[in-house]
């Protein structure tokens, strides 16, 4: 074994019990939030004398689909959240990877990394994502599929991380140290504050 791999130390995800439940908790009250709003603005334009009643049965659908709509976005939510047994995540000498329990469900290995497509790119980058500000890239290797592809190093877990980007820092610092054949982008370091050695 390369020596290398010997002195890279293991790093596991600390679950943010209490800003999970904040979230959840937010969450909740926006959505009854909502409903409450709806529910209140239907009973005011059923209650005016001025408004038109084919205006009211309008409004009244709308609202309808409105709250439908709210409610499939919620319980898909929860299924997903329900289905998603990510208990923990570890950054190890092998590379990332996500636990159910004791028993790795996903992972990311550092020999399963690749070069880009092109010698000119850097082979770990930083996109800007849809959800989030920036999405930290890199190449790699679908045995499965038999393709090398772009793949974002995500933390998918039910819960929040409270070191989510000590363990991305952990993550690239061991690209860094046990890939020194891959190409890192300087604006990956900037993002994690990593200095580069």
């Amino acid at each position: 074994m390369d020596p290398r791999h010997h002195d890279f130390p293991e790093i596991e995800s600390v679950k943010a019990s209490k800003r999970t439940l904040w979230v959840k908790a937010m969450a909740a009250v926006i959505f009854a939030g909502i409903i409450l709003a709806v529910l209140n603005l239907e009973i005011a334009i059923m209650q005016s004398q001025s408004v038109h009643g084919g205006f009211k049965i309008l409004s009244v659908l709308l609202s309808l689909l409105l709250l439908f709509f709210m409610a499939y976005a919620v319980l898909k939510g929860i299924k997903t959240s329900r289905n998603n047994k990510i208990s923990r995540i570890a950054v190890d000498r092998s590379g990332l990877h996500h636990y159910k329990d004791d028993a790795i469900v996903e992972s990311l290995a550092f020999e399963s990394l690749r070069p880009g497509h092109r010698p000119e790119d850097y082979d770990v980058t930083v996109f800007e994502g849809e959800d989030t500000s920036y999405i930290i890239c890199v190449y790699y290797f679908d045995k499965s599929k038999n393709i090398t592809s772009l793949k974002a190093v995500t933390l998918n877990t039910p819960f929040s991380i409270r070191n989510a980007e000590e363990l991305q820092r952990h993550f690239i610092k061991g690209i860094m140290q046990l890939r020194p054949d891959l190409k890192v982008s300087p604006k990956v370091l900037d993002l994690l504050n990593i200095k580069d050695s």
